[in-house]
């Protein structure tokens, strides 16, 4: 199995958004990745996974979505779903920071709107 394959649900544990937002991430769609990693890190008709979670981030991240970058920042700073790593986390702010650097004020409201910082 590869490594994608561990972090995707089978359809029937699903409903028909998620089955549908499990498979545009599945393809490659950052959005749908960030969307699927929120799912799992709040648990949204899905058992909670920090681990799928960061899994799905960091696909989304490595595809230039600013918000999944500041969410593997978090995710290495804090070590969830992952282990704590504070050069990966540096290396990920630098990134996020960079190409966010008239608006991160809005990405930081709506990371903390959307999770709960420790």
């Amino acid at each position: 199995m590869n490594q994608m394959h561990q972090h995707l649900l089978a359809e029937s544990e699903l409903n028909i958004e998620t089955i549908g937002l499990q498979q545009r991430a599945y393809t490659g769609d950052a959005k749908a990745q960030y969307a699927l990693a929120n799912i799992f890190q709040k648990g949204v008709h899905v058992p909670k996974s920090e681990k799928h979670a960061f899994y799905w981030y960091q696909r989304a991240a490595q595809q230039g979505n600013l918000l999944a970058q500041y969410m593997v920042w978090q995710a290495y700073k804090f070590g969830d779903g992952t282990e704590a790593n504070a050069q990966q986390a540096k290396k990920w702010f630098a990134r996020a920071s960079l190409k966010s650097a008239g608006s991160t004020q809005s990405v930081v409201a709506q990371i903390l709107g959307s999770v709960t910082l420790h």
